[in-house]
């Protein structure tokens, strides 16, 4: 959610060329507040203007079909009822999360929500939702099971086992004290985020967890984003957003508060964490994170953290216990020898625009050279694409980042977008990952400036070399326009094709049910054991020329959760020649000849290896 940002060592070829003037910038504007009006009057005409050059969908069919079947499948709720007060808090919340609560195997959804205004009375739908999954449809549960965050201004949650009892907890951020539901596995929750020394009382929006330093319990970081207050600005003042020149209020504009930093909350296995942010230098306190994800991302067996900020360098911070995370971090390292130094800006990753939500996947197969190293997926404001990144290793201990989204098909189309949560996943189960974005605008609509402008969705379809927006082809509730915010992937009815979640601001839950008629294959793999080993585990399936490669729990939308199960489509074969899981402690396990269906990989018993 910021102004225009110059992107690190990259030259632009559309608006940050035409930029660099006064007139370039007054006829950016001028586009992209044409495109946004268009597409809110008339979406029968086809676009013209910035994006014309990459909207129109190079494939004219798609066999892919999605259908929103919230309302009758149970999930039925408006998020944030009543009048929007012209609020940044308001206009930026809120996301959603999958997790198994109750442990019947059928993932449950809870939906982040929050009052009016902070400070009123929680009205008769403004709390959060717990959607409780039986078999496929859904029930909600929140008041029996506790966990409304009645008075708490909702931004986004994730489920983690953090006490290692073999049920999901829920931890929930807000604008204000975050909340931590421990589960006590009777269907009720119970709030201990004091008790556990986790209620951040900043304006936190993503939260992931991950076992960062390899004891086996999962730690816990809070993304952070400005030190706000309404209070001190009237709306009626207005600046302008850098490099667009749209005049935006004042007290909607990100830039115009100083950021706050992150927490990290390492766990001490006794139901309370230390925040160690700062000592182990991932406290990022310049920047307004929006998202974070935990995984290998150079693969020396040590979870690294990607950080995206808004208006600031986004960061890559290495996991200095992993074997390469020593290259260049002379003078960095704090007494104990333990720590993450930044590599963003040597790896290519430090961005400077507007980044919200951040995605993982292994796309280096597209360029024919797949390396098993994860890629990176971000979304953007309006009028600054979105980025995808994708690894190449220069030697054993140095890799970096090349910008492949223009090579992707990525980039143009999302110029007049204001990008939110997005994920990777196989939607036609052909072998290939493909990816949807949830798009929408935080500028509101001049005819009515009490609504922000809704957005179409992207669902991009993989050709194995580059990506196709099909969401106009994909069905009626794909070519709606929406205010999106959060999205997560799970397959909730249990046909083996991914499904996803959209939250909208100010609007009712988005359920779109994946009704693909396909004659592939797929193999849905869930891990059982520690969530300390499953969380950020590698898998590895081969089932053709090229492997595929997941890390459960690294891609992360934005405020949001994917469920935690890998879905590989297996095309027309009948089974996997081999999978190989390697666990966060670095033991493998192995199969040959799987056959497709669900499969459920279990953590080896006794004593796990330390590194």
């Amino acid at each position: 959610m910021s102004g225009a940002k110059r992107p690190s060592q990259r030259r632009r070829k559309i608006w940050y060329s035409v930029a660099a003037t006064g007139l370039g910038t007054a006829v950016l504007t001028v586009c992209v507040l044409w495109v946004q009006a268009a597409r809110k009057t008339d979406l029968a005409n086809p676009l013209e203007g910035i994006t014309a050059l990459d909207t129109q969908p190079a494939v004219q069919s798609t066999s892919l079909r999605f259908r929103d079947v919230a309302g009758e499948r149970g999930v039925v709720m408006r998020h944030s009822p009543g009048r929007r007060h012209r609020l940044l808090p308001e206009d930026t919340g809120s996301g959603l999360a999958w997790g198994d609560y109750d442990g019947d195997g059928d993932y449950d959804l809870y939906v982040v929500n929050f009052l009016a205004r902070q400070g009123e009375a929680a009205a008769a739908e403004g709390y959060s939702r717990l959607f409780r999954n039986d078999g496929g449809r859904f029930t909600d549960v929140t008041l029996q099971a506790g966990v409304a965050n009645e008075d708490g201004f909702g931004m986004g949650a994730a489920w983690g086992d953090y006490d290692g009892d073999g049920l999901a907890d829920l931890y929930v951020t807000n604008f204000g004290r975050n909340r931590l539901y421990h589960n006590q596995g009777d269907g009720t929750f119970r709030e201990v985020a004091c008790q556990a020394k986790v209620d951040d009382p900043l304006w936190s929006t993503s939260a992931t967890w991950a076992d960062f330093d390899g004891d086996g319990l999962l730690d816990l970081y809070v993304c952070n984003y400005v030190d706000y207050d309404a209070a001190e600005f009237g709306p009626e003042l207005t600046l302008p957003r850098g490099g667009t020149g749209y005049r935006v209020p004042f007290a909607l504009n990100p830039n115009s508060f100083d950021p706050v930093p992150n927490r990290l909350y390492r766990n001490r296995g006794d139901g309370t964490f230390d925040e160690v942010a700062r000592a182990w230098g991932v406290d990022n306190p310049d920047g307004r994170s929006f998202a974070a994800s935990f995984c290998d991302f150079n693969g020396d067996g040590q979870p690294d953290l990607f950080v995206a900020n808004d208006s600031t360098p986004d960061k890559l911070f290495l996991n200095l216990r992993g074997r390469y995370g020593w290259f260049g971090a002379a003078g960095r390292l704090p007494p104990n020898g333990t720590g993450f130094w930044d590599a963003a800006p040597s790896t290519g990753t430090a961005d400077t625009r507007g980044a919200m939500g951040v995605s993982v996947a292994e796309l280096n197969f597209m360029l024919g050279l797949p390396d098993g190293l994860p890629d990176l997926f971000i979304t953007h404001w309006v009028a600054q694409e979105n980025g995808c990144y994708v690894s190449q290793r220069i030697s054993a201990d140095l890799f970096e980042y090349h910008d492949k989204t223009r090579e992707f098909r990525l980039g143009e189309i999302s110029l007049d977008m204001v990008g939110w949560g997005c994920g990777f996943a196989d939607f036609d189960l052909d072998g290939r990952p493909d990816l949807a974005v949830a798009n929408g605008s935080t500028l509101e609509d001049r005819a009515d400036p009490s609504q922000l402008i809704p957005e179409p969705v992207f669902l991009f379809w993989n050709d194995g070399q580059k990506f196709h927006d099909v969401a106009s082809l994909a069905g009626p509730d794909t070519r709606r326009t929406y205010v999106a915010r959060g999205l997560a992937i799970c397959d909730f009815d249990d046909d083996s094709l991914p499904d996803l979640a959209i939250s909208v601001n100010r609007g009712p839950v988005v359920l779109l049910h994946n009704e693909t008629q396909t004659a592939h294959h797929a193999l849905k793999i869930r891990l059982r054991g520690p969530a300390a080993m499953c969380v950020g585990a590698k898998v590895e399936v081969h089932a053709g020329p090229l492997p595929q490669v997941q890390w459960l729990g690294a891609d992360v939308s934005v405020m949001s959760q994917h469920a935690p199960e890998l879905i590989f489509g297996l095309g027309e074969r009948e089974k996997a020649d081999r999978v190989v899981v390697t666990w966060r402690d670095g033991q493998t396990t192995a199969f040959e000849d799987v056959p497709a269906g669900r499969k459920e990989i279990r953590y080896p018993e006794g004593p796990a290896p330390r590194r």
